[in-house]
């Protein structure tokens, strides 16, 4: 018989976020100091749009939209009923992050009424 695998304890969480029906689609801001964020479960209802963020790396009001290294928006695919991995690499380094409903392009999508998500978490290590 083989030994069985212990794995390490886990240290991944979760958080909830709303993004509401406001014009700018975007969430309420969630602290994720130490953490990174690595996947999103998306809404039954969500409304047509793709997911981009806004963040502060230094925990102030200002949130600046994420770009990935070749300039472009940082945008996923995102629909009902599904989970969106994300690559956490590019969220080390953020302390508050929100969601947007946007387009690749970067233009607000109007959620048609509140939506819950919720964020997958992991702790923030560098290998």
């Amino acid at each position: 018989m083989a030994n069985p695998v212990h794995p390490k304890p886990s240290s991944r969480t979760f958080a909830s976020i709303v993004m509401t029906t406001a014009a700018d689609g975007t969430s309420e801001a969630v602290d994720v100091s130490g953490l990174v964020l690595c996947a999103v479960q998306m809404s039954t209802a969500w409304t047509a749009a793709r997911i981009g963020f806004q963040a502060s790396i230094d925990g102030s009001t200002n949130y600046f939209n994420l770009h990935n290294s070749a300039g472009s928006f940082l945008t996923y695919a995102a629909g009902t009923n599904r989970i969106v991995a994300l690559d956490p690499t590019v969220f080390f380094g953020v302390q508050r992050i929100k969601l947007v409903s946007e387009t690749s392009a970067g233009v607000a999508v109007a959620q048609a009424a509140a939506r819950t998500l919720v964020l997958g978490l992991a702790e923030a290590k560098l290998k």
